[in-house]
């Protein structure tokens, strides 16, 4: 047996011990190698419209489109938006940690209520979801994790307080 052969051994050895490759296939940290979680935002349920003083219901829907479990805990943000466009530049109305695991090809929702700021301003915005903002799981494409078809909400004055009687 000659040099050369000793060195293919040595690394079959290595990549079949579960060491890293040049691909990183068979990586100690990656068990099943080649599977990846792929998370899909949508859709996001709210009311016509609200006042800005009201507490707002709202249902945000996720997708695991992918091959692996996305463990709970990673991060979802609901902001308002001027235009279609759901980007970490609007206003962030809500964040969360996702509380359960999504199996591949599943879909969850998540119900929430916050309370909308007095100072939000009013007029109408779009609601979209923006997911694992952290990057906390490895996923198949990191480009779908914002919402595409944002949903639609007013938002109106709040009601004024009444005169007091003095």
């Amino acid at each position: 047996m000659n040099i050369r052969s000793l060195v293919v051994i040595g690394l079959l050895a290595s990549c079949v011990a579960g060491s890293e490759g040049p691909s990183g296939i068979g990586s100690p940290t990656d068990p099943e190698p080649g599977l990846k979680a792929d998370l899909f935002a949508g859709p996001v349920e709210v009311p016509d419209h609200i006042r800005v003083d009201s507490i707002l219901e709202m249902t945000i829907g996720v997708r695991n489109a992918g091959t692996r479990v996305a463990d709970p805990g990673w991060i979802i943000r609901v902001m308002l938006s001027h235009d279609r466009l759901i980007d970490s530049a609007d206003i962030q109305i809500d964040h969360f940690s996702a509380p359960r695991a999504l199996f591949p090809g599943a879909e969850d929702q998540y119900l929430r209520h916050k309370k909308l700021r007095a100072s939000t301003p009013t007029g109408p915005y779009y609601v979209g979801s923006i997911l694992d903002v952290t990057g906390a799981v490895a996923e198949a494409s990191e480009t779908n994790n914002t919402l595409q078809f944002p949903a639609t909400i007013i938002l109106t004055a709040k009601v004024p307080d009444p005169p007091s009687g003095d």
